[in-house]
């Protein structure tokens, strides 16, 4: 039976985000920074998901940049694509070390604190719905792609998968997480080398965090994994077309999280399931929940000091009010697979 679950509290994520609050101004400009570089690129003319060619009108435009709605798998495409040059400009210059900024925590404390909060409750999910599917998770062997700074991995770790290794691009980042574990479970590769990596791995489960959406080459990371039989299950996480790409269109002075920077195309329901079927995997275990509420939150936090006199007090009265409403609003929306991100377990048919 397949396991679907939603929603997850919000507490941890506000803790950890509050630069969106107090740094809204500097992040717009990192954003419109990647923006400008992004719209130099050549148009894109197939869609990142199906790769099917895409209808020249455009659906809507968002700071700046065009977006087009695939008539094929609903996969949602920016205008440009995601070029070598891009890529190298957000990820890896400065050996990554701008783009670590996002994740990069200042202390031992502060890594396991997001450790801990974010990433323990993505690793037991991984492994309840391994067990679900009849399998024994200690017994198999794990590769975090695009592990960042090793979160996942030393999750993984920390509820007792032992066989375990991540692999980064960022060298800032790889150094940064090795110290941070205490043990060498992540190394280096090149973006180009992103695809023989997957195809050569021997590994039973590979999981792509938040990767997915950021490769140059998904449908080609996809087709590796297919060639690869030793791997029998794929563990991603992805950023969904969602309410708060509509919040972005009406917010132009709020920094943009979901649908900016290295977030070029999203995905949705209907196009997830498009690339489970056409690359032979069946999606066994779900989990929905989002950020939704947060960025409609932020929105009107940021708007009303923004473009109001506005005294402390009707400030603290504004979140006394709405930050214990976020997460019963989020999980109607989860609840209707209408999130900003979900996680979901692959396996091989």
């Amino acid at each position: 039976m397949k396991i679907i679950k939603y929603g997850k509290p919000s507490g941890p994520l506000i803790n950890q985000k509050q630069s969106f609050f107090t740094h809204n101004d500097k992040h717009i400009e990192i954003q419109r920074k990647i923006s400008n570089i992004y719209k130099k690129q050549p148009v894109r003319v197939c869609c990142k998901n199906c790769d099917k060619p895409l209808d020249i009108k455009y659906d809507f435009t968002k700071d700046g940049v065009e977006y087009k709605i695939c008539d094929v798998c609903s996969h949602l495409n920016g205008k440009y694509e995601d070029t070598s040059e891009f890529c190298s400009v957000v990820y890896t210059g400065d050996e990554g070390k701008d783009y670590a900024q996002n994740y990069k925590a200042s202390d031992i404390e502060e890594f396991n604190y997001r450790l801990n909060s974010i990433y323990i409750p993505k690793a037991e999910f991984l492994f309840s719905s391994l067990v679900n599917d009849d399998k024994t998770p200690t017994k198999m062997k794990y590769l975090d792609v695009g592990a960042g700074s090793g979160h996942f991995v030393g999750a993984l770790n920390k509820i007792g998968l032992k066989n375990v290794s991540g692999s980064e691009v960022s060298k800032s980042q790889v150094e940064f997480g090795n110290k941070m574990i205490g043990l060498d479970y992540l190394s280096i590769h090149e973006i180009e080398d992103t695809n023989s990596l997957l195809k050569d791995a021997n590994v039973d489960v590979i999981s792509l965090i938040g990767v997915l959406e950021h490769l140059q080459d998904p449908r080609g990371a996809m087709e590796s994994i297919k060639k690869n039989n030793k791997i029998k299950y794929i563990y991603i996480s992805v950023p969904l077309f969602s309410l708060s790409v509509f919040l972005e269109m009406i917010s132009k002075d709020v920094f943009h999280r979901q649908l900016s920077g290295g977030h070029t195309h999203l995905y949705t329901e209907k196009s997830l399931q498009y690339l489970a079927d056409e690359f032979g995997f069946n999606i066994i275990s779900e989990w929905w929940f989002g950020t939704d509420a947060v960025d409609l939150y932020r929105k009107i936090f940021i708007d009303i000091q923004k473009k109001s006199q506005c005294s402390k007090k009707l400030m603290n009265s504004f979140q006394n009010m709405f930050i214990p409403l976020i997460d019963s609003i989020q999980l109607e929306l989860d609840k209707k697979n209408a999130s900003s991100e979900v996680h979901l377990l692959l396996k091989r048919k």
